[in-house]
């Protein structure tokens, strides 16, 4: 039986980013913060959620192929947001990760209440002095939100040339008095060393690359290069970010801890320049 019908319902009526896990022989879950709470009671089995799966994946903008067994897609469903859908197989059944965010994105002064903070970042950005701007925390999504909120804080306020890179696209940023270039990879483009290639050509003021576990060095020669091109850089790194940053060496400008509700920490730990 197709679910989805069950889970936009259940979605319509939060606010926050949610997370929802589908397993056979489970119950349709959420994930919120150290809870699990059920979104309908039902017991899953591997029919129900290839079916589920397959209506999510009709309803994503781009031409998909087969499902194979494991996978990556986004869809926007109108006054829910954004569902950002990774599926794995695990013994010949798929388990499926549903990530909605909202279409809104959340103010900036919300998520960096702390104003010598917000205020560094802004004069970071602002400025667009090359380097590279290290995000990292447990919750990747929790991180990314706080990345695109800060960036479309920058679009309204400045003038800037915003360039993005993500698989897939978490949010839709906003044009202001900046220029924004968001591409998809693996639908826009086939690969972020693609899309890196590109950079250089454009020449952003800003380019953000989103959320990789590893970073493969012909991607990091890449962004090396557009360093040289005097473009500001975003990472949103994984949580052991030190192996990332020996990358680029000097050119760390700020590492940013988030926390697992997307709130910079304080006690930011770098042993690189920081904030």
């Amino acid at each position: 039986m197709n679910y989805f019908p069950e889970i936009i319902k259940y979605l319509s009526n939060t606010e926050h980013v949610t997370e929802i896990y589908l397993a056979p022989k489970a119950f349709i879950i959420e994930k919120r913060g150290k809870e699990l709470i059920k979104v309908a009671n039902v017991v899953l089995n591997p029919e129900d959620i290839k079916e589920t799966l397959n209506a999510m994946r009709n309803q994503s903008s781009f031409a998909l192929g087969p499902l194979g067994r494991e996978g990556i897609f986004s869809l926007g469903i109108q006054n829910v947001g954004r569902l950002r859908v990774r599926y794995i197989t695990q013994r010949g059944s798929y388990m499926v990760h549903i990530l909605r965010v909202p279409y809104q994105i959340p103010p900036f002064e919300k998520l960096c209440p702390n104003a010598g903070l917000s205020a560094t970042l802004e004069s970071l950005l602002k400025d667009s002095t090359p380097g590279v701007i290290n995000f990292h925390g447990k919750n990747y999504a929790a991180v990314s939100t706080f990345i695109y909120s800060l960036l479309q804080h920058i679009s309204v306020k400045y003038s800037k040339v915003i360039y993005v890179l993500e698989n897939p696209l978490t949010f839709l940023l906003r044009h202001g008095w900046s220029i924004i270039i968001q591409r998809e990879v693996g639908a826009d483009i086939e690969t972020f060393e693609e899309g890196l290639k590109d950079a250089i050509y454009i020449d952003p003021h800003i380019v953000y690359v989103g959320y990789r576990e590893t970073i493969p060095n012909s991607e990091i020669n890449r962004l090396l290069h557009i360093l040289e091109t005097k473009s500001l850089i975003l990472l949103n790194a994984p949580v052991g970010e030190e192996d990332v940053l020996e990358e680029f060496k000097g050119s760390v400008s700020a590492s940013i801890r988030l926390n697992e509700e997307g709130f910079p920490m304080l006690n930011l730990e770098s042993k690189k320049p920081q904030v």
